[in-house]
């Protein structure tokens, strides 16, 4: 079941990325073919990347606004009824509107990718490239941790809009469900922020003794240079379990409002 409501969401979301998708390639191809400073047009120069970011712009805001739409028409609408009559789980409906969207979030940062190589493809040297690469000494173990904090960060923004519209439209609070759920959104975050300055501050106490952090301080970051490493990895890691801890947190808000306390009045 979960495939096929994955599918469903692509087929219904893909008319809006994919025409963007295939414009944002097509005019950075033709900006790397025929590059800047040229006879033909010179006016191009400014417009060409003006309207390309226009468009990546468009494009940021388009998934925002059907990460939201989606959710709250397709489950907390009128559509819902039908969505819930289908032979799947809540958790299922979930998973399937959060997997669409970071699939498309990953496109969108693919297509980002080739643009930059498209425009750059007259001047980008690749040999000199990889050689930069086998020059650069990053552990490992740091990379993955970034890259996975990267990943479980997108995942609890997208949770955190989900609870947010589920506890709107459960308790009511606006006639607009969006609204409400901007409203809950905020009330979260300003919670969260509260609690993570003060953990912020009762850390900077617990940890001002440590080398690493009067290294930090000093802003002296090449005199222990794998001291730091150690302390970045170990910050991520923190990163990681408390960035993970409030997506399950927003994950289990949802499912509990729309098998609970779910009103499609």
């Amino acid at each position: 079941m979960l495939k096929k409501l994955m599918k469903y969401e692509l087929k219904a979301t893909g008319r809006y990325f994919l025409p963007l998708y295939l414009a944002i390639l097509i005019l950075s191809l033709f900006m790397g073919l025929r590059g800047f400073g040229g006879s033909f047009l010179p006016i191009l120069d400014v417009l060409l990347p003006a309207v390309l970011g226009i468009t990546f712009v468009g494009l940021m805001v388009m998934t925002f606004i059907l990460i939201v739409t989606r959710f709250d028409k397709n489950l907390l609408g009128d559509e819902g009824y039908l969505m819930f009559t289908l032979p799947a789980k809540a958790s299922t409906l979930i998973s399937a509107k959060l997997l669409t969207a970071m699939l498309w979030l990953f496109a969108t940062f693919l297509v980002f990718l080739l643009s930059i190589t498209f425009i750059t493809i007259r001047e980008l040297n690749l040999p000199e490239l990889f050689e930069v690469f086998r020059f650069i000494d990053v552990d490992p173990l740091l990379v993955v941790l970034f890259l996975l904090v990267m990943i479980v960060s997108v995942v609890q923004s997208i949770l955190h809009i989900y609870a947010s519209l589920s506890i709107a439209q459960s308790r009511s609070i606006t006639k607009n469900r969006i609204l409400g759920g901007i409203i809950i959104f905020i009330l979260i975050s300003m919670v969260f922020n509260v609690l993570e300055t003060a953990v912020t501050f009762s850390g900077g106490f617990l940890l001002q003794n440590t080398t690493w952090f009067q290294i930090l301080i000093e802003e002296n970051y090449m005199q222990d240079f794998p001291a730091m490493m150690e302390a970045f990895k170990s910050m991520f890691t923190v990163l990681l379990v408390y960035t993970g801890a409030k997506a399950v947190l927003f994950y289990f808000l949802t499912k509990y409002h729309l098998e609970k306390k779910l009103n499609l009045d």
